[in-house]
């Protein structure tokens, strides 16, 4: 049995060779582009700005020639220089918050810790080719392993967001080839007790590696820069100017907007979730009936979910119209026409009906839920003398209640950031209308006007965090009622 081992042994202390040599090289390209880079910004410290050497050229040769000189001056520097290869203009606002946001000469310190970086990997490699033949060195080879990851996934989010894009990117891309292949072999060398649950731990980490950077580059970095652009005095075209908190100030204080936005969308939100809640599961509950066409009424039902929102909304509008087939029939019956999209008590009502009329969705996933309840359950009900009613209040209900949590907390989600209909009904939509109703105010019509329409990106950044913050106090709000009438078959999440 020793033999077998001994010679897997060494195949696993043969692997951190190689990788101890990689590290080697990719420190030695670290250390080269560091260098290469620290050198390019202080060649560009030392030249005089465009706007000093344009007014000196002016002023000695005249505006003809001052021009063609200024131009083949920066011309030739760009061609000639490393420059414009590691520090091109990148995203416009990203580059902007270069700029203007962050502290003046972080590039030279970006450019220094990659010199730094690259003695760190030069260490690792050197420790890989010493010790790589210890197996009793892989907790340490691994520990080694883990901080270069970090500092690589750190290095890729700064270079995407404030170097130069994607186009500087390829660097830490590579830079976890060797990173994996030493987190590989150290954990095949790692021989504590515990090492198969360490194994088990290590790949999923390795497998949630792709969703981690997903909502690292999706969510958690985006919010943080919305956050960030919330403290600025950001006004289209003009460059942005620190103002600390004093968007968010503004934006909660007593004559602000913003209460009456957050007024009318939380009535929407909640009239469109509770009577979505009540007429998918009536809708579900009936299809989930053995009738004649059935196949042909779910498909009737869940129709409204996939037609464009915009074809929707217009197709609406015609009918609320004051000559539309709503008003027609109130006519018909001795009453007033009425502007349903005009009058503040009306707006919401309406929007909320175009909702509910839109939840097929909502009425699949509860027909699926439906389709799941326990027979024995209903049909022990049935023989201890339980009617309809009490079959469904005490039996299908609970055993839905995972689903309509989850179907109730999407949809709170989905209209607490409602802003087409507004767009589509109060961004000119509506004929003849010159003040736009306050009910259409929602707060992400607002965030969408203040920062688009306005250019205040400032102010926008403060409503879309405020809206962050609101959701996320009713989602809490759901999460902790939830556990006194959620019902788990299996128990449930412990």
């Amino acid at each position: 049995m020793s033999a077998p081992n001994n010679l897997n042994s060494k195949k696993l202390t043969g692997i951190l060779l190689p990788v101890g040599i990689l590290y080697i090289l990719f420190s030695a390209l670290t250390a080269t582009l560091g260098i290469i880079g620290s050198r390019a910004i202080d060649a560009m410290n030392s030249l005089p700005s465009r706007e000093d050497f344009w007014a000196t050229l002016y002023n000695e040769i005249g505006l003809e020639a001052a021009t063609e000189v200024f131009n083949e001056r920066y011309a030739a520097l760009e061609h000639t220089t490393v420059m414009p290869d590691f520090l091109p203009d990148g995203f416009v606002f990203l580059n902007s918050v270069r700029n203007n946001a962050l502290p003046e000469g972080v590039l030279r310190y970006f450019f220094i810790f990659l010199i730094i970086f690259a003695a760190f990997r030069l260490i690792i490699g050197g420790i890989n080719i010493i010790f790589g033949k210890k197996q009793e060195k892989g907790a340490i080879l691994g520990l080694f392993g883990k901080i270069d990851l970090w500092i690589v996934i750190l290095l890729t989010v700064f270079i995407v967001f404030f170097i130069d894009g994607f186009g500087f990117v390829w660097l830490p891309i590579i830079s976890f080839i060797p990173t994996v292949l030493l987190l590989h072999g150290s954990a095949k060398l790692d021989n504590r007790p515990g090492k198969a649950s360490r194994e088990e731990a290590r790949t999923a980490k390795v497998f949630l590696i792709p969703a981690f950077l997903g909502l690292t580059f999706i969510t958690y970095i985006p919010l943080a820069a919305v956050f960030g652009i919330s403290l600025f005095h950001w006004n289209i075209p003009f460059a942005p100017e620190f103002a600390g908190l004093t968007n968010i100030i503004n934006l909660f204080s007593a004559d602000s907007f913003f209460w009456n936005s957050v007024r009318v969308t939380l009535i929407y939100a909640l009239l469109a979730v509770v009577l979505g809640m009540v007429y998918s599961m009536c809708i579900a509950l009936l299809l989930n009936r053995k009738i004649p066409g059935r196949t042909f009424f779910r498909t009737v039902f869940y129709l409204p979910f996939i037609i464009p929102v915009v074809s929707s909304l217009i197709v609406f509008g015609l009918i609320y119209s004051h000559n539309g087939v709503i008003n027609n029939i109130i006519n018909m019956f001795g009453g007033e026409r009425r502007y349903f999209l005009l009058d503040n008590a009306t707006i919401i009502p309406a929007l909320a009906f175009i909702a509910v009329w839109a939840s097929g969705n909502i009425v699949v996933i509860k027909m699926a839920g439906l389709a799941n309840v326990p027979r024995t359950y209903l049909e022990s009900a049935e023989v201890d003398g339980a009617n309809a009613w009490h079959r469904f209040w005490k039996i299908t209900i609970p055993c839905m209640s995972p689903i309509i949590f989850y179907n109730m907390l999407m949809s709170l989600i989905t209209h607490m950031q409602v802003v087409v209909p507004s767009l589509i009904f109060a961004g000119g939509g509506q004929a003849g209308a010159t003040v736009i109703p306050q009910s259409f105010r929602f707060i992400a019509y607002e965030l969408y006007m203040t920062g688009l329409g306005y250019g205040q990106l400032g102010r926008a950044g403060a409503i879309s965090f405020a809206l962050f913050i609101l959701i996320g106090i009713l989602t809490i709000i759901l999460f902790s009622t939830s556990k006194s009438w959620l019902f788990y078959e299996g128990g449930g999440p412990s």
